[in-house]
């Protein structure tokens, strides 16, 4: 038996587990004999895992846990719960720490996606600012976000939200976006999806062509997107603004307003970037994911119309040889 295979169990960083709490789902640890390979429980749900237990484990040098996949949910609220500890914990290595981010960030678009009016969009905003804050603290977090991105190039609606926000954010910082506006760009970068729940999964999953009228109603989705959002609150600023234009041309060509130039605002412009720029990297059931640079010249020589071109300049830049202690950081130009 292995775990990679279970049907059963999913592996879990012991990193993300914080002494003196409660998980709320059972922890397990994998044990090998030469008769049998078993799943063991080691935590309950409801018990403290204190310091004696996490001694115990680095003594073993025990690198993963497992959870129950029924109970993955409870797990991911709790990483939800202790964001702030665990990506502040400098003990942990920030490609680890990225990685937990990056599990909890696809977990919370899901639940939108599947119900945007249960608290998840808030949810996702809370996220959003501690996610900022997050690269903010940490100078190698950006990298690792960048990398795990050039990494992974595995296409789904709930991935793609959560690269194209931190490439985003990460672009962002890089222009010398404040604090607020970043934040605000990425959450309305998780989020500017979240019309798609109004469409057809039938026209969303489909693997031919697009009829004319099945296009009309995908670009729609930036409408439906605001619908959402008004519905739920109406203290969304730069989430609705990334939300409405994300498919907007600097030329005017987008949709769904036609918006050019200036019309468009700064994190619309960005937002439209990095949206093509993860489609393109990222392996989809019609095609097969384009190298950084193969995106770039795609972008450069058949789409150079849809971006604003100095910006455009600027993203080709940030994604030269990534290391942020050595980057200038730029004027507030870009800020709003």
């Amino acid at each position: 038996m292995d775990y990679e295979v279970s049907p059963d169990y999913m592996p879990i960083s012991p990193s993300a587990l914080r002494t003196d709490t409660t998980v709320g789902c059972d922890i397990y640890i994998l044990a090998k004999t030469s008769i049998e390979v078993r799943f063991v429980l080691y935590c309950k749900s409801d018990a403290v895992f204190d310091e004696e237990k996490k001694s115990m484990l680095l003594s073993k040098r025990i690198k993963k846990l497992f959870i129950k996949k029924g109970e993955k949910q409870a797990f991911f609220t709790y990483l939800e719960n202790n964001f702030q500890k665990i990506v502040s914990d400098s003990s942990i290595p920030s490609d680890e720490r990225t990685r937990i981010v990056h599990s909890s960030a696809t977990n919370l678009v899901k639940d939108l996606f599947e119900d945007p009016r249960s608290g998840s969009i808030e949810r996702t905003k809370t996220f959003a600012n501690n996610m900022v804050d997050y690269v903010l603290m940490d100078t190698m977090a950006a990298e690792s976000l960048l990398l795990l991105k050039i990494a992974v190039h595995e296409y789904s609606t709930y991935t793609h939200s959560v690269n194209v926000a931190a490439v985003g954010t990460l672009f962002g910082q890089d222009l010398g976006l404040g604090v607020t506006d970043l934040k605000g760009l990425c959450a309305g970068i998780l989020l500017h999806d979240v019309g798609k729940t109004r469409i057809s999964t039938d026209i969303l999953n489909k693997n031919g062509k697009l009829t004319k009228e099945e296009f009309e109603e995908i670009k729609k989705h930036p409408e439906y997107g605001a619908d959402v959002l008004n519905e739920t609150s109406t203290e969304y600023k730069e989430e609705l603004i990334v939300t409405l234009q994300h498919h907007e041309n600097d030329d005017g060509s987008g949709y769904p307003y036609g918006l050019k130039k200036d019309e468009i605002h700064p994190c619309g412009k960005i937002s439209r970037i990095i949206d093509v720029y993860d489609a393109l990297t990222s392996t989809r059931s019609y095609k097969d994911a384009l190298r950084p640079f193969a995106s770039l010249l795609e972008m450069k020589e058949n789409m150079l119309h849809c971006f604003d071109a100095e910006l455009f300049k600027e993203f080709i830049r940030f994604l030269g040889p990534y290391d942020p202690r050595k980057k200038s950081r730029k004027t507030d130009k870009w800020s709003t």
